[in-house]
C-alpha cells in the first residue's frame, strides 16, 4: 500500500538459480545499480572520520536535500529521477516506520553523503550509502558507516551488514568489513506477477 509501483527484488547466493530466474522474466537491477553485488560483515568497530560531521536525519525537509545526494551520486536519468522525487513523500514514510534510521553526512556545513539502516535482532543492515560525486575521497561515506555503528551499539546489537557494489565493497574491505558470499539481485517488475 505504501509502495503500490514498487518491485519485487529476488535475491539470492545460488548463481545457478540465475538462469531459472531470468527465464521466468526476472532481469538486471535499473542502472546505476548492479544486480551482481557482495554481501559483507562487521562485528568490528569501524575507525572514526575527523572533519565529517554526521547527523540523524530527521525531517522531511533534510531527507528532501539528501535524496538530491543520492539522485547525484547514483546517477539517475531524469525520468528516474523525477519518480524518485514525486515518490519521496512515501519513501520517507516508510523509512519512519522502520526500525533503523537515515543519516547525513556534512562537509563545510553542506550534507553530502545519505545513508540509512534497518535494525534487526543481531545488528543494522546499511542501505543507501552514496555520496555527491564532488565530496567523493573525504570520508562522508566512512564516517556514515561509523555513525550507523555507533547507533548498532546504542541499539546494543554491536554489528553490520550491507550488500554492496564493487566501488563500496573496496571501501567497507579497508576499514574491516568481511565478504560473507556473492549475491544476485534481480527485479520483477510488480507484486502482481506470477510465480
Amino acid at each position: 500500500a505504501l509502495a503500490p509501483r514498487a518491485r519485487i527484488t529476488w535475491t539470492f547466493a545460488d548463481a545457478t538459480l540465475e538462469p531459472a530466474l531470468r527465464a521466468l522474466g526476472r532481469r538486471d537491477q535499473d542502472a546505476p545499480l548492479s544486480s551482481h553485488v557482495t554481501a559483507l560483515a562487521t562485528d568490528v568497530e569501524p575507525p572514526a572520520v575527523d572533519g565529517v560531521e554526521v547527523r540523524r536525519i530527521e525531517t522531511f525537509g533534510e531527507f528532501r536535500v539528501a535524496l538530491e545526494v543520492a539522485i547525484a551520486g547514483w546517477a539517475f536519468v531524469s525520468e528516474e529521477a523525477e519518480r524518485q522525487r514525486s515518490e519521496a513523500p512515501e519513501t520517507w514514510a516508510r523509512h519512519r516506520s522502520r526500525p533503523g534510521g537515515d543519516w547525513g553526512a556534512y562537509l563545510d556545513g553542506r550534507l553530502v553523503a545519505y545513508g540509512g539502516a534497518i535494525a534487526g535482532p543481531a545488528g543494522l543492515f546499511l542501505t543507501g550509502g552514496v555520496t555527491a560525486p564532488d565530496a567523493r575521497g573525504r570520508g562522508a561515506y566512512r564516517a556514515l558507516v561509523r555513525a550507523r555503528w555507533d547507533e548498532a551499539v546504542r541499539l546494543g546489537t554491536p554489528a553490520l551488514a550491507v550488500h554492496a557494489e564493487e566501488a563500496s565493497r573496496r571501501v567497507l574491505e579497508a576499514i574491516g568489513f568481511e565478504r560473507a558470499c556473492e549475491i544476485v539481485e534481480l527485479v520483477s517488475d510488480s507484486f502482481g506477477e506470477p510465480d
